[in-house]
């Protein structure tokens, strides 16, 4: 099982095409929210292009990759119109028995609520956005990941990151170098 996680592109094409390198190779991508618009709180990303970024999805989506995305904070009703789908509030990805929850993050603002919702769905690993901040850490035999985001990060450095899950290891990366910011042998 080869995963690849991001979250928060916020209509940057630029950071989904530098994302996208990593994409091949990978059984799914999944994408923790807040894909098409910058939201009110957000500056505008380098390479914002909505239209775009929607095309190269619906483009790609089946057929480079296979994608599992879910609704943000500022993922919009219209998005369930231009997307490939209709965004669910959450998801559920399982392999090998291993279950994997998904959501953006919004709904939940402490480490505690946060477990208490994966341990809910008997997840070992919890995926979430929201923050911009890169995250990985298992507690309570419960992972939880948040990749930070690929357009607009908010760690220092603010350095655009992703995450690839493999059968042996998490990895959160730096995604303009390559470079390993977290990781964690599962």
């Amino acid at each position: 099982m080869k995963i690849a996680v991001i979250s928060d592109s916020h209509g940057s094409l630029a950071a989904w095409e530098k994302a996208e390198k990593y994409f091949a190779g990978t059984d799914m991508v999944l994408h923790a929210g807040d894909i098409l618009y910058h939201g009110a709180r957000n500056p505008l990303p380098a390479g914002y292009n909505t239209i775009a970024l929607t095309e190269r999805i619906n483009e790609a989506v089946g057929k480079s990759y296979n994608l599992l995305a879910v609704q943000g904070n500022v993922d919009s009703l219209v998005d369930n119109w231009v997307l490939p789908y209709p965004l669910p509030g959450y998801a559920v990805y399982e392999h090998n028995g291993f279950r994997i929850v998904l959501y953006h993050g919004h709904q939940h603002e402490t480490i505690e609520e946060r477990l208490a919702f994966a341990r809910s769905f008997g997840a070992g690993l919890l995926i979430f956005g929201h923050t911009h901040l890169p995250l990985l850490e298992e507690r309570d035999n419960v992972i939880l990941l948040n990749p930070g985001s690929i357009s607009l990060p908010k760690q220092e450095p603010a350095v655009p990151s992703m995450a690839i899950i493999d059968d042996s290891e998490i990895r959160i990366f730096n995604l303009d170098t390559g470079e390993t910011l977290y990781s964690l042998e599962r």
